[in-house]
């Protein structure tokens, strides 16, 4: 008998370390940390943004602006432009640089930005300023700080959504897409039922001081949700497939590429002599699949930025309904939304995703337009008009999970951050629509406003049925597809360094030819 059973025991490999110390127990479930502070930071940053960024803060800038609409179009597009200008040297940096470290720098912005925010409100007050030049100075006042709102939720988008992508097993992307956009959605949720409070609290009325105090709660659960951007690490990021066979390869010819590198690379790595001339062109259109996604997502944004801040008021004015009435529509929203998507990615594992995606704009544009042509019945009638809108807005917004797995099945990894950061562009593009959307109402009334926004989405979305012929139904496939190419790649390198050193040249040719080898 070993008197010491210890050592009987093999040791735990260095593998199995590393593993566990890239997780976190959650639930009595292993949860990568990177993950979990993903989702944490969704959470937190959805009940801020939307306790203060959608009603309330569009109601208060129309407001103390005498009612304009374009008021909320011009801060709405300082924020979209700050986003252009920023996004690309934001996702350049996260992936040429630590990701963790420009997601760091982020939360101390997020911190600055969210005290400069409230600082402006101090200065305007709790009523409407008396003195038009003071009206007008708060508004270039808020012009910067929504550019400072654009710089910093550039880091949200863009490196914290790479790190994540990072962070999740390839073949599962969808999946966890659908954790993050719940949780995200859920917390969607708290940000509108605690404003019901506030403002019942406060008083059931559209007043400055109202509105100023509401935003003020946002301000403060901004700065918690920055806090945990600091927590981050990029060591606890997943390899890709084949990584970690090239680790075990310290050795390789000079100027050859290693697994590591090939798997980087956007999908199947075989050399395009090697395929088919059919198989050689979908290679060749599908690695064009993450520039149509972008310009579809970008269309349609342009159609969502016209009208998105604009319903809110729609409400307020043209439908008499009060903050809380507002506010509980907004919080009727994440929660279908999430049953949406949860819905769309069921569907996709039978249709495949773009038909999925396809399907489920279809049927929102469809309340969209219903509402356009009956809205002189609907806004006398809430309780019909309340629920096609929120159908229309869950629906829209419930293939977020798809989009971004497809987007990151397609992309390499060195490149996601950069690729994640363009969403700031689609921002730009949905913030800079708002300038025309104010104007557009200003000068005609919100219905026509919805009207060019019904149009232009639906252009966006039938820019998708170009994908269908390119994205497999099957998303499993594409990482089983990887995972044979990397083992076929393998089996070939084994073979060509092992006859060339063991055998001389013919009788490397005569074992070839019977078969040997």
């Amino acid at each position: 008998m070993n008197p010491n059973p210890q050592e009987s025991q093999p040791p735990a490999s260095s593998s199995t370390k590393d593993e566990s110390s890239k997780n976190v127990r959650v639930c009595s479930k292993n949860v990568n940390k990177n993950v979990f502070m993903a989702l944490v930071l969704c959470t937190l940053y959805g009940m801020a943004d939307n306790l203060w960024s959608g009603t309330v803060f569009v109601a208060y800038l129309k407001l103390i602006n005498g009612g304009e609409n374009a008021a909320v179009g011009y801060v709405e597009g300082a924020n979209g432009i700050s986003g252009l200008f920023t996004a690309l040297p934001i996702g350049y940096l996260a992936d040429k640089y630590p990701r963790s470290r420009i997601i760091k720098f982020g939360g101390v912005a997020l911190i600055l930005t969210a005290v400069a925010h409230s600082s402006v409100m101090f200065y305007v007050g709790d009523a409407v300023p008396e003195d038009q030049d003071k009206v007008d100075f708060s508004l270039y006042l808020f012009l910067g700080v929504m550019t400072l709102w654009g710089a910093a939720g550039g880091v949200v988008n863009g490196p914290v959504q790479a790190l994540y992508a990072d962070s999740t097993p390839e073949g599962e992307r969808t999946r966890y897409y659908v954790y993050l956009f719940a949780s995200y959605m859920l917390s969607s949720c708290v940000g509108p039922l605690l404003s019901i409070f506030l403002f019942l609290y406060w008083g059931d009325e559209w007043t400055v001081e109202d509105l100023k105090n509401v935003t003020l709660v946002g301000m403060g659960l901004e700065v918690v949700a920055a806090m945990t951007m600091f927590f981050f690490d990029d060591k606890n990021a997943l390899k890709e497939r084949g990584e970690e066979e090239a680790e075990t390869e310290p050795e390789r010819e000079e100027g050859a590429k290693t697994e590591a590198e090939e798997a980087e690379e956007p999908l199947l790595q075989t050399p395009d002599e090697e395929l088919s001339p059919k198989e050689a062109s979908l290679r060749k259109r599908r690695r064009y699949i993450p520039y149509y996604m972008f310009a579809s997502d970008l269309i349609v944004s342009l159609g969502s930025g016209m009208t998105v801040k604009f319903f809110p008021v729609f409400f307020k004015d043209d439908c008499d309904l009060s903050p809380v009435n507002v506010q509980i529509i907004y919080l009727i929203v994440p929660l279908l939304m999430v049953l949406c998507s949860d819905m769309a990615s069921r569907l996709s594992k039978v249709f495949g995703r773009v038909q999925t995606i396809l399907l489920v704009k279809a049927l929102g544009l469809s309340f969209l337009y219903a509402i356009i042509f009956k809205v002189d019945y609907l806004k006398h009638e809430p309780f019909l008009l309340v629920p096609l809108y929120v159908l229309r807005t869950s629906l829209m917004n419930s293939t977020y999970p798809m989009q971004e797995s497809i987007l990151m099945d397609f992309v390499p990894k060195k490149e996601r951050a950069r690729w994640k950061s363009l969403e700031s562009v689609s921002q730009f593009g949905w913030c800079g629509s708002a300038v025309l959307g104010g104007l557009l109402a200003d000068r005609f009334d919100y219905t026509f406003t919805f009207l060019i926004t019904a149009i232009v989405q639906s252009v966006g979305t039938l820019m998708c049925v170009v994908l269908i012929p390119l994205v497999p139904r099957s998303e499993k496939s594409l990482a089983e597809d990887r995972k044979s190419e990397a083992l076929a790649r393998k089996s070939k390198g084994s073979r060509g360094s092992l006859s060339e050193p063991l055998l001389g040249d013919e009788e490397a040719d005569s074992s070839r030819m019977s078969g040997v080898v």
